[in-house]
């Protein structure tokens, strides 16, 4: 019983939360604009198949994605997607796509219900035991990944999806889309998702959505320029009444393929970026207001300008002041403490008598350094000499001892 209130009370949200309605486009949204860019995509992308065709055996499927841009990112996340219907499947609806379910325990429960259903379009069943146990490895996993387009999923084991799934189905964008297997019409339940669109909030400024298919094996499992548009234009409200902020918080909207740039359909008005500038400065001057650090009458200014003369130096500047005022005087002392050194040598007095007929520069009246090296060189062929001088008493020293033990030892056999 408790199983069956649950799902029941599942069935109702999601029912809510399909009922929010789409935002209306504003009157900056031109179609004329967003259909030349739906050309330029698809024409652009013919070219590409074309030239990659050359090089590659088979083609890879591509999809044409809605990008929209925020100006400010949202506050909160969930797993749920979020789903949005669109006129013209974005994937080729089953037996061209293969369908993969996510189910909970017993496996074999769920193949029955199916079954009494009478739904032939789901390829397989997989059991959280299976994906625990069997898909558990990274290589069984990238197969089952590669081996379906459609991952369904019930709604009560969702959470548990990005655990046991990994990051390999997230960035191949075959995120698995949660479902009610507790709906009366399970068959509807499951076409509505598979012919749908999904949309996954994030906690960053862009979002993407599929909403067709650019090329496929078959060239008639792709979209049109007028299938496209009509995805396009019933995609587009629904995901943006789902954004915080909705149309005020967009910044850009565009489409494209994942071997294109953006092209674009929408941008916000500049003024407005502006004006969302000047609003959070000022709000930065209401809150330094009410915490006493400026005037209410300088709030602005303070905001706006920061003076560096003002603030307080950090502890690397205090270091590095006393630094540079040191360096010269150690510079100055060495130099007054070498100067009356410089006349007792010869070579001065000749460089100061040519300095009084002809005119050098100051450069290089200055003396070389080179008395300096020549002392310690002198100190250390000193200490050289001497370390021979104490071998020599050492071997002196050496040899007197071996002298006196051969003298005491005839001594001693002269007694005996």
């Amino acid at each position: 019983m408790a199983n069956k209130k649950s799902t029941a009370v599942a069935a109702k949200k999601a029912e809510t939360v399909d009922k929010i309605e789409p935002a209306a486009f504003p009157d900056s949204f031109k179609v004329s604009q967003a259909r030349k860019a739906v050309n330029a995509l698809l024409a652009h992308h013919a070219k590409e198949k074309e030239r990659i065709s050359e090089t590659q055996l088979m083609a890879k499927d591509e999809h044409v994605w809605l990008i929209v841009n925020t100006k400010q990112m949202p506050t909160k996340k969930s797993l749920k997607p979020v789903r949005v219907p669109l006129p013209h499947p974005a994937l080729p609806p089953p037996p061209k796509s293969s369908v993969c379910l996510f189910v909970k325990n017993p496996q074999r429960e769920y193949k029955d219900l199916l079954a009494a259903h009478n739904i032939e379009f789901v390829d397989r069943v997989v059991g959280l035991d299976k994906l625990r146990g069997k898909h558990k490895p990274f290589e069984a996993r990238r197969a089952l990944m590669k081996a379906h387009d459609i991952f369904l999923c019930d709604a009560r084991i969702m959470p548990s999806m990005p655990k046991l799934l990994g990051k390999i189905f997230f960035d191949a964008k075959k995120q698995p889309i949660p479902v009610t297997l507790a709906r009366k019409d399970l068959k509807a339940e499951l076409g509505r998702a598979i012919s749908s669109t999904f949309f996954h909030e994030s906690l960053g400024t862009c979002t993407s959505v599929r909403i067709a298919t650019a090329s496929r094996e078959d060239p008639e499992d792709a979209h049109t320029a007028d299938q496209v548009m009509e995805n396009l234009t019933a995609a587009l409200p629904a995901v943006v009444s789902r954004i915080e902020g909705q149309w005020d918080n967009i910044k850009s909207i565009g489409i494209k393929t994942s071997a294109s740039i953006m092209l674009p359909i929408w941008t916000s008005d500049i003024n407005s970026l502006h004006t969302d500038a000047d609003e959070k400065v000022m709000s930065r001057a209401k809150k330094a207001v009410k915490r006493g650090q400026v005037d209410a009458d300088d709030s602005d200014d303070s905001v706006m300008h920061n003076d560096s003369e003002d603030e307080p130096k950090s502890k690397k500047q205090k270091k590095a002041a006393p630094t540079k005022s040191t360096t010269p005087a150690k510079k100055t002392a060495t130099k007054t403490a070498a100067e009356p050194a410089k006349p007792k040598s010869p070579a001065a007095g000749k460089t100061k008598a040519a300095a009084v007929d002809i005119p050098l520069p100051p450069a290089e009246t200055a003396p070389a350094p080179a008395p300096a090296k020549k002392e310690q060189k002198k100190v250390r062929a000193g200490k050289a000499k001497v370390a021979p001088a104490a071998a020599k008493k050492n071997v002196a020293a050496s040899a007197a001892a071996k002298v006196k033990q051969g003298v005491v030892g005839k001594k001693k056999v002269a007694k005996k």
